[in-house]
């Protein structure tokens, strides 16, 4: 079982080390760019995502204060990780996670449109597809 923690002095190096596979490089920004956009944006939260000791991932998340929605921004499993459940679980606790802290009536997340593996996790989650495209990007939405 996953859970989430904080990104702090202890652990800021770990979470820059990590790393996807070569070829999903163009699907998530880095965490060296996701955590300078969340000191910038102070509104994202970024998260480590660890089993028991080790950190597999991370995931970052945030109230856009130009829709005033929420959005999962990234999810980033390490490249020696993937295809163990972690991101399945991870979005399943992040789910649980913003439902209870803030009680939205949905939540949003984007994703290139060529990282099949993303949307068939995101769908098999019960997001549906909106028919937007922000950024080149597909906008996925998830009612609670």
């Amino acid at each position: 079982m996953i859970e989430f923690r904080e990104i702090t002095r202890e652990n800021f190096d770990e979470c820059l080390f990590l790393e996807v596979a070569e070829e999903k490089e163009d699907f998530v920004a880095s965490t060296t760019f996701s955590l300078a956009e969340a000191k910038i944006f102070t509104e994202n939260t970024p998260l480590a995502i660890y089993d028991q000791d080790t950190m597999v991932g991370f995931i970052m998340y945030g109230l856009d204060p130009e829709d005033n929605e929420y959005w999962i921004s990234r999810l980033l499993i390490d490249e020696k990780f993937q295809k163990r459940g972690y991101g399945k679980q991870a979005m399943e606790q992040i789910l649980i996670l913003i439902n209870e802290t803030y009680q939205p009536q949905k939540l949003l997340l984007s994703f290139e449109p060529e990282n099949v593996v993303a949307e068939k996790l995101y769908v098999s989650l019960g997001f549906k597809h909106t028919g937007r495209m922000i950024d080149d990007e597909l906008v996925l939405e998830y009612y609670f």
